[in-house]
């Protein structure tokens, strides 16, 4: 089996596809690693050989590869979420009814109106008892 073989059945069996399969399966990663390990041991063998007659740095790189991706997926999230808000935020825009709820202030109604309600109930009741001495 020559080296392109190998890293193609390699290739095949560390798919994307098939590691999401797998994680909802609810396989860990250790568990995952260790049986691609296990399966594809004379493989792995073969690639360490090329990989240190040909560069050391290969490892490396594909570490750095990795941090990159994790980079990008934190980065994905967070934009998710700030979506998911923006989204929440449109909604609550949205419903008049908690329009108004979010924009009434209760001290600032105290404050306007209070003094002319309670003017206004003392009339009511002086009315009130103007009329009932009135009709007695």
């Amino acid at each position: 089996m020559n080296n392109y073989e190998v890293l193609n059945i390699l290739d095949k069996s560390w798919s994307k596809q098939r590691l999401i399969e797998k994680i909802k399966r609810g396989q860990s990663s250790e568990q995952i690693v260790q049986n691609f390990i296990n399966e594809n041991k004379n493989n792995l063998d073969l690639v360490i050989n090329l990989i240190n007659q040909k560069d050391n740095n290969v490892l490396s790189y594909m570490e750095e590869i990795a941090n990159c991706e994790l980079n990008l997926i934190n980065e994905l999230r967070k934009k998710e979420s700030k979506s998911n808000i923006e989204i929440k935020e449109n909604i609550i825009d949205i419903n008049p009814i908690t329009k108004v709820y979010n924009e009434f202030q209760l001290s600032l109604f105290m404050k306007k109106w209070s003094n002319q309600f309670v003017i206004g109930i003392l009339i009511m009741l002086s009315i009130i008892s103007l009329t009932k001495q009135a009709w007695a």
